[in-house]
This record gives C-alpha cells, sequence and structure tokens, in this order.
C-alpha cells in the first residue's frame, strides 16, 4: 500500500475515545484542582469582604368595602384603581413625606476589620447638627472619644488636608463647616469598641436631604401580590436589617395617614360651604321669624282666622316655595360658573364640592367625574415631573376643555332655570293680584305670605344642619381604604450574597471550566497515547512497547547493567524476541534505530537494546550516527574526541575508535567531533566500508542515526538495515509522525520496518486496550521497573508475544 493510500491523519480528535479522554482528564486534573481551588478561594473572599443585603416586605390591601350607601354623596369621587395605588407608592414625594418620619439625616457607623456596619436606631452617640456649608455632606466624620466629656473630630473635604478639631461633649461646637453637638448615651460601648482600634472606630455622615430619597429609591419595589385580592407587596432592601424593616413599615402606614387625608379634603371643603351656608340662612330664618310675629301683633292675627284661606293661597305658597328653590339653585349655579371663567385659582375641589349640595343633572355629573379623574392625574403626575413638563401641560389642556365643557352645560341649565322662574314668577303675580282684591283678607294673606317665607328659610335652614351633621359622622368615620395585612419583622437572614448558593455556583462555574480546558485538550490531543492509535493509521509491523520512566532520566544510559531483572529490561528482552519474527537468518545484522525528532528515546533503545543483546553472549556494537547531536558518549559517560566523524573523515581508523563498555560483549563507537559537513560523511563510501568491517567482527550492529524527520542522514543505514526500528514516544510524538512510516515503507521500500512505541504511561494503560494491544500486563508487576524483586508473570509475557507475533507473521 502506497502513503497516499492512506487516510489523512486528522489534527483533531474526531472520534470519541472515553479511554484517552480519562486518561487527559486526569494529566490535567491539576487545572481542574487549581480552578477549583481559585473558586473556593474567591468565594470565601467575596462573602468576606462583601456586606450582607437584607429584605424586608409589608403587604397592604386595598379595601373595596367602603360604604356607598350615600352616607356622604361625595364618596363617588374615590379612586380606588389598584394600579394608580402602585404609582402613588413609587413616587418620590411620596416617598420623601414617608422617609422624613425615620430618622435617616445621619447615618452612624462601626469600624470594622474588614467592614463598616451602621448603627441604624443602635448607636452610642447622638449628633444634632446645623450645616453651614453642603459640602460636608456625605463626608464620613470620624470620632475617636477621649473620655465621656471630650473627643477628636476629624474629616476630610474633596482633595484638602484631614482636618481635626477637639470637641467638648455635650454642647456645640462650632467649626468652619456646620456645628454639632453629641450627647452621649452609652460610653461604655464606645470605649469597649475602640479598644479593638488604634482610632476612627466611630464615624458618621451627615446626609442631604434633598438625596435621602434618590439614595433608597432604587431599594424599594412596589408589585401587585394578588390582583384579584388587591394586595400589594412592599419590599426594601439594605445593609442594615431594621432599617430596611422600618422603611417598608413607615411607607404602609404613611400610605393609610395620606388616603385619610385626601378623602378628609373633598369632605372638609363641603363641610365648609355648607357651613357658611348655615350662617346665612340662619339669619334669614331669625329675620323672617321675627318679621312674622311683628305682623301677627300688629294686626292682631290669631290661628284661627286663618283657616278657610282659599285653595288659591296654597297654590300660591306652593310656586313661592318653588321660586325660593329656583334662586338658590341659580345663585349657586352663577357662582360656579363665574368662578370657572376665571383664568387663575380656580379650586375645583371646592367646585365638587358645592355642587355635592344640590342635585345636578346627570351630565354635570359626568363631567365632573371626568374632570376630578383629571384632576387625580395631574395631581399624581407632579410627583414624578414638574409643572413645566409636556405631561403636566397635556392635562392641563385637557382640564381647560372639560372646564369649558361644564361652562356651557351650566349656562344652559340656567337659561332653563330662568325660563321656569320666569314661568313661576307669572303665576305668582297673577294669583297675588287676585287676593288683593279681596281686601277683607289682606292682612290674612300678608301674614301668611310671610309665615310662607319663614316655612321656606326654616326648611332650608334643617336641610344644611341635617348635611352638616351627615358630613360631620361621616369626616368622623372615616377609614383608610388600605389595610395593612402583614407587617415587616426586622429579617433574621440577608438574600444576599447566600453563602451556599455563592460556593455552589463558583465551584460548578470552576468545575466546568476545568472540565471545558480538558475537554479542549482532548479535542486537540495530537500525541499517541498507545499502540491503538499507531494500529489505526498503519499495517507496519509493531516489535514492542517500552513503559514510561517512574522518574526523570536526564540523559540515555544503560539502564539494563543496573536492573537486569526490571521491567524495562523484560520489555527489551521481548523486543529481542520480536526481533527474530522480523529476519532469522543466519550471520551479522544491522540494527538502525531512527525517530522523527529528537527526544523520542532512539538512542536510549539503541543503547539498552545493545545490552540485552549483549546479555545473550551476543558481540553487539553501538555506533552513534547522530553527529549533530551527539549523546552515546555522555550514555556511556567517556569523551566525544574520536568517533564516527573522525573515522569518516579518514582522521582515525575503526579500530582505535572503538570503545569497550561495562557489559561484556558490548562495545561502541562515539559521534566524535561535530563535523561541517555530517551528510556527505554519511553518505560516502567510507560509511559502507565501516558498516561492512563492523558486520564481520559483530553479531549485531546498532546504529543510533539522526532523526529522519529533521534530516535525511539516516535514511542510508536504515534502507541497508536488516532491522530497521522506528522509535515513537507515547503522549510526546506527534499522531501525524505515523505518515513517515507510511512514506518509507512505501516510497522509499523499506518493508521490514518495525515500530517501537517508547514511554508508553501505566496509567492510560490501566483503562485497557482495544484488540490486546497493550503493555497492560505490565501492571502485574506493580509497574516498578526498578524494583527487581517483582514477581512476572510467564502468561502475561506470553499473551503479549503470541500478539505481536501474530502481528508481525501477518505482515
Amino acid at each position: 500500500m502506497t502513503a497516499s493510500n492512506y487516510k489523512k491523519i486528522s489534527t483533531l480528535n474526531d472520534e470519541i475515545d472515553l479511554k484517552l479522554f480519562l486518561y487527559i482528564a486526569r494529566r490535567n486534573f491539576i487545572y481542574l484542582a487549581l480552578f477549583l481551588a481559585i473558586a473556593f478561594t474567591g468565594s470565601y473572599l467575596f462573602l468576606r469582604y462583601t456586606p450582607p443585603i437584607y429584605q424586608a416586605s409589608s403587604i397592604i390591601q386595598i379595601s373595596s368595602d367602603v360604604d356607598k350607601k350615600n352616607i356622604m354623596p361625595a364618596s363617588g369621587f374615590y379612586d380606588d384603581d389598584i394600579a394608580k395605588k402602585i404609582e402613588l407608592l413609587r413616587s418620590s414625594i411620596f416617598l420623601q413625606r414617608a422617609l422624613s418620619k425615620l430618622p435617616l439625616e445621619t447615618s452612624y457607623y462601626n469600624k470594622g476589620k474588614f467592614l463598616n456596619y451602621e448603627l441604624y436606631k443602635s448607636t452610642p452617640f447622638i449628633v444634632e447638627s446645623k450645616i453651614s456649608n453642603p459640602t460636608i455632606y456625605g463626608k464620613p466624620i470620624y470620632l475617636d472619644f477621649i473620655n465621656d466629656s471630650s473627643a477628636v473630630l476629624s474629616y476630610k473635604i474633596n482633595n484638602d488636608n484631614q482636618k481635626k478639631q477637639d470637641i467638648r461633649t455635650g454642647v456645640w461646637e462650632e467649626l468652619p463647616e456646620f456645628a454639632i453637638k453629641i450627647r452621649i448615651i452609652d460610653y461604655a460601648s464606645i470605649k469597649d469598641h475602640q479598644s479593638l482600634f488604634s482610632r476612627n472606630s466611630h464615624f458618621f455622615i451627615l446626609n442631604n436631604p434633598e438625596n435621602i430619597v434618590a439614595s433608597y429609591v432604587g431599594n424599594i419595589k412596589v408589585s401587585v401580590l394578588n390582583a384579584a385580592a388587591k394586595t400589594i407587596r412592599i419590599t426594601s432592601d439594605g445593609e442594615n436589617a431594621q432599617k430596611t424593616s422600618d422603611i417598608v413599615n413607615i411607607i404602609a402606614e404613611e400610605f393609610n395617614i395620606y388616603d385619610l387625608e385626601k378623602k378628609a379634603e373633598s369632605a372638609n371643603n363641603i363641610l365648609t360651604f355648607i357651613d357658611k351656608q348655615v350662617f346665612a340662612v340662619y339669619d334669614k330664618l331669625t329675620e323672617s321669624e321675627l318679621e312674622l310675629e311683628s305682623f301677627r301683633k300688629k294686626h292682631d292675627i290669631s290661628e284661627s282666622s286663618i283657616i278657610g284661606i282659599s285653595p288659591m293661597q296654597d297654590r300660591l305658597n306652593e310656586f313661592h316655595n318653588q321660586l325660593l328653590s329656583l334662586e338658590m339653585e341659580l345663585s349657586i349655579y352663577s357662582d360656579i360658573e363665574n368662578t370657572l371663567k376665571q383664568k387663575d385659582n380656580v379650586d375645583i375641589y371646592k367646585l365638587i364640592s358645592v355642587l355635592a349640595v344640590v342635585d345636578f343633572k346627570n351630565n354635570i355629573s359626568n363631567m365632573l367625574k371626568s374632570l376630578h379623574d383629571l384632576l387625580l392625574e395631574r395631581e399624581k403626575l407632579l410627583y414624578e415631573v414638574t409643572p413645566s413638563s409636556r405631561q403636566i401641560s397635556a392635562i392641563d389642556y385637557q382640564i381647560d376643555i372639560q372646564k369649558k365643557y361644564l361652562v356651557e352645560s351650566i349656562s344652559s341649565i340656567k337659561a332653563s332655570i330662568e325660563t321656569r322662574k320666569k314661568d313661576i314668577e307669572n303665576k305668582i303675580e297673577s294669583y297675588s293680584k287676585f287676593l288683593s282684591s279681596q281686601p277683607s283678607k289682606y292682612s290674612i294673606i300678608e301674614y301668611t305670605r310671610l309665615q310662607r317665607i319663614y316655612s321656606i328659610n326654616e326648611k332650608f335652614y334643617n336641610q344644611l344642619v341635617e348635611k352638616q351633621a351627615e358630613y360631620s359622622i361621616a369626616i368622623a368615620g372615616f377609614v383608610p381604604q388600605s389595610i395593612i395585612l402583614e407587617k415587616s419583622r426586622t429579617p433574621g437572614a440577608p438574600i444576599s450574597p447566600k453563602p451556599k448558593s455563592i460556593y455552589i455556583s463558583s465551584l460548578l462555574t470552576a468545575f466546568l471550566l476545568g472540565a471545558g480546558l480538558i475537554f479542549i485538550k482532548y479535542l486537540f490531543y495530537n500525541e499517541i497515547p498507545s499502540l491503538n492509535d499507531i494500529i489505526k493509521h498503519t499495517d507496519t509491523p509493531i516489535l514492542g512497547v517500552i513503559p514510561k520512566y517512574k522518574s526523570v532520566i536526564p540523559q540515555s544510559q544503560l539502564l539494563v547493567l543496573h536492573k537486569p531483572k526490571s521491567i524495562i529490561a523484560e520489555a527489551l528482552r521481548s523486543i529481542r524476541t520480536n526481533l527474530q519474527f522480523i529476519d532469522n537468518s543466519p550471520g551479522s545484522k544491522l540494527i538502525a534505530v531512527t525517530s522523527t525528532i529528537s527526544s523520542e528515546g532512539k538512542t536510549f533503545l539503541a543503547m539498552n537494546l545493545a545490552g540485552i543483546l549483549a546479555f545473550s553472549n551476543k558481540s553487539v556494537i553501538v555506533i552513534d550516527l547522530d553527529m549533530r547531536k551527539p549523546k552515546i558518549h555522555h550514555g556511556f559517560g567517556v569523551e566525544n574526541k574520536h568517533g564516527v566523524s573522525t573515522i569518516l573523515s579518514g582522521l582515525d581508523s575503526y579500530e582505535n575508535c572503538i570503545k569497550h563498555s561495562k557489559v561484556k560483549n558490548l562495545d561502541f563507537i562515539t559521534a566524535g567531533p561535530v563535523p561541517p559537513n555530517p551528510s556527505e560523511l554519511i553518505l560516502g563510501n567510507s560509511m559502507d566500508e565501516l558498516i561492512n568491517n563492523l558486520k564481520e567482527k559483530y553479531d549485531y550492529v546498532i546504529v543510533d542515526n539522526p532523526p529522519v524527520g529533521i534530516v535525511t542522514d539516516g535514511m542510508k543505514s536504515v534502507m541497508m538495515a536488516d532491522y530497521p526500528i522506528y522509535v515513537f514516544k507515547a503522549n510526546y510524538s506527534k499522531r501525524i509522525f505515523i505518515q513517515n512510516v507510511n512514506r518509507l515503507v512505501a516510497e522509499n521500500k523499506i518493508p521490514n520496518l518495525s515500530i517501537v512505541l517508547n514511554s508508553v504511561d501505566k496509567q492510560y494503560s490501566s483503562y485497557g486496550y482495544d484488540k490486546g494491544y497493550a503493555y497492560g500486563y505490565y501492571g502485574d508487576y506493580g509497574y516498578d521497573y526498578y524494583d527487581e524483586n517483582k514477581n512476572v508473570s510467564f502468561a502475561s509475557f506470553k499473551k503479549v508475544f503470541s500478539v505481536l507475533q501474530f502481528k508481525l507473521k501477518k505482515k
């Protein structure tokens, strides 16, 4: 199969390999642990240095059971729209009214080791102040109490230097920016806290009254809890539990007070008008009573003389009653009309209260209701915007239009009343002329007329007194339209930060980041972790595997000499055995070891394989052909003054450059000094001559070649070799390096090339391998290749050897 016939090897892991993923996860577990440690530490520090936030809530219900049985005719003007109530509760002006009832002008604090704590309603001292310079607002003012009668006050304004002032407690002290008086409540508490800090253990902040609402409005929420039940929840968040509770409670309480005040306002306007009318009608009643009594005495009229007045006189009395009622109604409408025509200072609420006394038409009632709604909307808008805003201008325009319609309607009603009045006046005049033509009855007729006027005034007076009593009773019986269903209690636990959720979320995030990093490393993992990856992408025989070193070896060395029974030695013996399946013909053999890049373990394999072959009474020589980066002399601990470079250059004979190792039958030739032309030396005839001479003298000639993936110097010996070996290093060699093996076999005609996988990690092998290609059997020996006392399972070796032999024979 040519190299082009092999599927291109991807640089990404596009297949799911659970074993590889678990291996990578184990190798990179330190990152996951680091992320988790950082998350835990960060969460701890966040919780330690973040002030707790408390939440308090109060629930009110907008009652719909208001008594509307006409005990107060104006009750129809009240608005119970829950949305409007919520907007009122949210408005800045209302909140300013409510918060002004709490001690928020001065904030007191205790200094803490990590956080400062507000002493709301628990301060051991009280500050009274008179501000002369507004720049002092919002600045911390520190107090160091010397004793219970004196203290040192310090503060800083803008970028000025720190100002200090000795002051006495209990008296007013004048400072440039303000006057202050400090009253001590609990000096023992002050002294105890001051002992924890060198200075500035207490401080306070003078709050600007104009900014108090702005600092709290963002933390106050008003929402519908249950629309059907008309319940509203008022919540407040803050760093002080008691303060948040007080805020929602005062808002709920103040809303009830405000509701009562708005109800009483209209009723009081009506009652004021009635009071004025009562005084006016009472004067008329008294006057008519005196006139009637005087006339009766003057003309000596008795009750019996009045009996017998004709029905015509009764009719005349009825006309007079109607006329007086029309005149009163006409007078009221005329006053209202004149008031509405004024441009400024129109008291609409007073007009509504006045009209509540008379029986006005339905159309007037509807227009008054619309006008009232517009006035309510304007009043609530003023809580949020200025009088010159567009919204107010639009409302004012609608109010003017409504007033115009109302004036026109009243003018039409007045015209109708005038027509009726003129008709009644004509009838009275006709009846009066007839009765006047009866002289004998004139005094009696006049008396009945005076009596009629008195009766009308008395009736009207009684009606006004009755209305006055009704409205007085109604005002006394007013109850808020809202009910406080649940008052806030001081919250015991903060709503944030919540340690449990903080720790869970941060650790979960850290875990996901760590897992994501591991997944990315898995996705882009391009190294060869095991034999499976090699077998998947090439048909080249597998000669063997060498386990990973337990500790780092700084340079290649002859390990089999020191630990001939170690697991490393056993692995190399298995490679020695597998060589027979490549070529078992008699005669000297050339073994050429190469790799793609340096540091893949070719020198280590060449040295230790030579040692294993020497242990089997074979004469072996190792040649360091990597003249650019020689290493053999380091492994055997000798100098590198003479070697391959001097031999091929004709400066030395190969006999003079052969050195003997500590292992019997094992010799070696170092690379020699680094030449300027290593490629030319290797490709020359001297190289062939050297190899042939050594093969005549030794059973095995092992050549440590330079990496063929970097330079092509080693290709000559690889092509000449009886046993060309290509070394990969597990978890180091790139997966695409396998393509070099396929190219060497197909293009360079090296069919007997075999592969050794070096430094295979037991951690990966512990997860097992597919198709039996593994050195998982090494786990039977405890994986300590320096321990010679481990018992080696022959059955395990036999299993792996049979697998590798099958792989080799198949080729």
